[in-house]
């Protein structure tokens, strides 16, 4: 088996809770991603999602040069920590519809970076999302993963759909979003918490799309011994 990976042009994390000033910040230079969802102080759910992206030209060059034959495209995410997780729940990663800027804020940053992508903005703060939370396509295209009590946090989502679509031209590339399953989100008793290594990480665990196919040859041709045994 043969294996190729490439790695994310951009990634964020989009928060549903804005600052006291009602402004959605953005999160692109975090080293780490997050899904979450909770009660914040008043009492209303919350909820983050992650967006991630590969370039065009590495998939191509993937295809092109790399695989040969027929291959499957997974989406892989290391977990960093995880708190709170219920018995069972699924992570769902739909493609989004649009493109959107990944910019250069952080989580903790005072005042709010409001240079790219936000749980309300595709970019800095003047194309909305039609939806907050940003804007995907469900159906065949969508992937899930279920987890379990004592499961491996990590992602290893097949998106060979989406990714030949996009290879193939019949949908536009504007990378995926990742969410909790929806009637998990916005919890107002409980709170979910998962995180994810993300591009800028330190670590030795950045995120990123691996292609697999089978290289394996065989010959049909039986070659006699040319000695005794």
């Amino acid at each position: 088996m043969a294996i190729y990976r490439i790695y994310p042009e951009k990634d964020s994390t989009i928060l549903s809770k804005p600052n006291a000033a009602g402004v959605y910040g953005n999160a692109g230079l975090d080293e780490v991603l997050e899904i979450r969802s909770y009660p914040d102080d008043d009492g209303i759910g919350r909820s983050s999602r992650m967006l991630i992206k590969f370039r065009d030209r590495d998939i191509d060059s993937a295809i092109n040069t790399k695989v040969s034959g027929s291959y499957s495209a997974s989406l892989k995410l290391y977990a960093a920590n995880a708190s709170e997780l219920p018995v069972g729940f699924n992570i769902e990663a739909y493609p989004v519809s649009s493109s959107w800027v990944q910019g250069t804020g952080k989580l903790q940053d005072e005042p709010v970076n409001i240079s790219g992508v936000s749980w309300k903005f595709k970019d800095a703060g003047t194309i909305q999302w039609n939806n907050l939370g940003g804007d995907y396509i469900t159906g065949s295209l969508a992937s899930s993963q279920s987890f379990d009590v004592g499961s491996d946090l990590d992602l290893n989502i097949d998106v060979t759909n989406f990714v030949s679509s996009s290879y193939a031209g019949s949908i536009n590339n504007n990378g995926f979003i990742l969410k909790l399953q929806d009637n998990l989100e916005f919890e107002t008793t409980s709170s979910i918490s998962l995180q994810y290594f993300g591009n800028d990480t330190n670590t030795i665990f950045p995120p990123y799309l691996e292609f697999k196919w089978d290289d394996s040859s065989y010959s049909s041709t039986l070659t006699d011994l040319s000695t005794d045994i």
